[in-house]
């Protein structure tokens, strides 16, 4: 009968452990408002973090006959993989002058395009992230891997620039001799068009024109920024009303979990202590 008793005593029902919850009320309360409070206290002591999300264009896709060199032209996501995760070192190479403001920097090739990075910067301050940016474009345009690429469509393009160059000096006087020859009557006019040839030399001025300008282009990188990064007004952290309110659901739990343990061991002492009364009285 008195094993039964024990073992009635031992199991803990609704009521039980309401009156438990009751008798170590304070104890509950107050590691609720110390967790609460500290949580709260740090979090307005941390700094105010801010973020901003910028698209980089590989601009190489852009400037070179993909039909032809595509296979050689290293895209978004290689360049992301050949980087890796980006943890305090690397941060502190792609970023030395903005490294203590920085707190993180992410990239990411983006889904469905070979030519676009998506760069996500956290900092202290908004000012902050458009100069941590222009140092991540400077980090990305002086690995070797883009500088190579560069280097090569560069040669590749100052080339055709000069060939296109030679044709177009001496273009008028080519088109000067085809007309005295046409108008001497001394030229087949059989398949030959002169306006076909001044329509020529204007496609290879805007040819060359083009050129121009994609060596210009790649003079600044293979790299360069596509979309300027969106900065949001609002901190990203520290999230101080969803801490405080974690970190009050988790003190609760600790809170009756320490009071049931207590309750626990008083209990076992008193069992012992009411073990021992009635083995000495016997």
């Amino acid at each position: 009968m008195e094993k039964q008793n024990e073992e009635y005593d031992d199991e803990i029902n609704l009521h039980d452990l309401w009156k438990v919850i009751a008798k170590r009320k304070m104890l509950i309360i107050g590691l609720f408002v110390v967790v609460v409070g500290l949580t709260a206290i740090y979090g307005f002591m941390m700094p105010n973090i801010y973020r901003g999300e910028a698209v980089l264009l590989v601009n190489l896709f852009n400037i070179v006959e993909l039909d032809k060199l595509k296979s050689e032209i290293i895209n978004a996501k290689e360049i992301t993989d050949s980087i890796g995760s980006i943890d305090k070192g690397k941060r502190l190479k792609m970023v030395p002058k903005s490294y203590s403001n920085v707190k993180n920097i992410k990239l990411d090739s983006m889904r469905n395009s070979k030519d676009k990075i998506r760069v996500t910067i956290d900092a202290k301050k908004i000012d902050d992230i458009p100069r941590a940016l222009s140092e991540v474009v400077g980090y990305l345009n002086n690995m070797d891997i883009i500088k190579t690429t560069v280097s090569r469509e560069k040669e590749k393009l100052i080339m055709k620039s000069t060939e296109l160059s030679d044709l177009k000096k001496s273009s008028p006087d080519l088109l000067a001799t085809y007309r005295k020859l046409f108008d001497a009557g001394k030229l087949n006019t059989i398949g030959f068009n002169p306006v076909d040839v001044g329509k020529r030399i204007i496609d290879i001025k805007a040819e060359l024109l083009e050129i121009d300008q994609k060596i210009l282009r790649l003079n600044n990188g293979g790299i360069e920024i596509a979309v300027q990064p969106y900065i949001s007004n609002k901190p990203v952290s520290p999230k101080i009303l969803q801490n405080v309110i974690l970190s009050g659901i988790i003190s609760l739990f600790v809170g009756i979990f320490f009071a049931l343990f207590i309750e626990y061991i008083g209990n076992v002492k008193n069992r012992n202590s009411k073990a021992f009364r009635k083995s000495s009285m016997e």
